[in-house]
């Protein structure tokens, strides 16, 4: 398979399959061909030529890049459609990959597993090495550990298991999002997330008692972290809650974005009478209006490092376990009001 004959199935240019490829953060060309492109990519089994590029830049390679294939398990979600985080990372992922010429080869998620079994279409892929995008259960784990011998998770919390892992600490970016909102003069906080185990909530509650704040479960909305669940939670905040808080706080950017749509249909003006703040940073949060303020995870430096890492241990360049923690930052923009100020902050 070469450039040219992706480039002919996907109906496009070869140079735009080259731009889609080498794009460093996926914004070449609509959302729709980049998927096909990619989608191609995968099915067909291209594989740059890694030599003849290095001589195009000018460089001579010692010896060649070895030829490997990874492989690319979703355990949040069942598809990347459903969620734009994991969505931006794997793309990352596939990029970065291709480039240290260890492409992805096959992506599944844990959904389409049954007891003890991987989906039929991976049991004849020899993978090299497998990426884990997001948390699985105990069982699933301890499964995939034996199933593959290089394996690495990525995420936003640290989980118990011996493989590496390249995170973005849940919980601090709750923290950093709650004390802004404190800093903003806000004391009456909800909550839009999941709770069962999960450290965005108890990062909430350590927080607000941190700062000697009521806690109240009529502002707290549990609810699936995702489109659906974060309309559903933002109705059940507007049933329960009286008075409604000044802020909201939203697991994610995609929970907070449909949040926003619930309250535009109660008439409640956003940041006027209610803030949002979210995480994740998702392309999507700095286009809805108004624009989301949320805590930014380097996406692009997680999948580059979670690739990296894998094929070093491939490789064998390394043997212990290692946990590689990436910082998050706030990304202030309109959907938090200053009550100290009565500005936009």
């Amino acid at each position: 398979m070469t450039l040219k004959e992706v480039a002919a199935q996907a109906g496009v240019s070869v140079s735009t399959v080259s731009r889609i490829i080498n794009s460093p953060d996926d914004s070449f060309a609509r959302k729709e061909v980049r998927d096909r492109v990619w989608s191609i990519i995968k099915e067909t089994g291209y594989t740059p030529n890694l030599s003849a590029r290095e001589l195009k830049r000018g460089k001579m390679k010692e010896q060649e890049t070895p030829d490997g294939a990874l492989a690319c398990i979703l355990g949040r979600t069942k598809t990347l459609e459903d969620d734009p985080f994991f969505a931006q990372l794997a793309r990352v992922i596939e990029q970065q990959a291709m480039e240290q010429g260890y492409p992805v080869r096959l992506s599944y998620s844990v959904f389409d597993m049954k007891p003890n079994s991987i989906p039929e279409k991976a049991e004849s892929f020899n993978a090299d090495g497998a990426i884990i995008l997001g948390r699985v259960s105990r069982n699933y784990m301890d499964f995939l550990e034996k199933q593959y011998k290089n394996l690495i998770y990525v995420g936003r919390n640290i989980i118990s298991a011996d493989c590496d892992q390249v995170i973005c600490n849940g919980y601090e970016a709750t923290q950093i999002a709650i004390k802004h909102l404190i800093a903003c003069g806000h004391r009456r906080i909800g909550y839009i997330g999941e709770i069962s185990s999960e450290v965005r909530y108890q990062a909430y509650l350590d927080t607000l008692r941190e700062h000697g704040l009521d806690y109240s479960a009529n502002l707290v909305s549990n609810c699936p972290q995702n489109g659906a669940g974060g309309y559903q939670g933002a109705d059940y905040l507007l049933s329960t809650a009286s008075p409604l808080p000044t802020a909201v706080f939203c697991a994610t950017d995609i929970t907070a974005i449909a949040a926003l749509r619930r309250f535009t249909e109660s008439k409640i003006k956003v940041p006027e009478q209610l803030s949002v703040i979210s995480m994740d940073n998702i392309e999507l949060s700095g286009y809805v209006s108004p624009m989301l303020t949320t805590v930014g995870m380097p996406i692009v430096e997680m999948g580059n490092i979670a690739v990296q890492t894998l094929i070093a241990r491939i490789q064998k360049r390394h043997k212990l376990p290692m946990k590689i923690f990436l910082p998050n930052k706030l990304a202030i923009r309109e959907s938090v009001t200053n009550l100290n100020a009565g500005a936009y902050i």
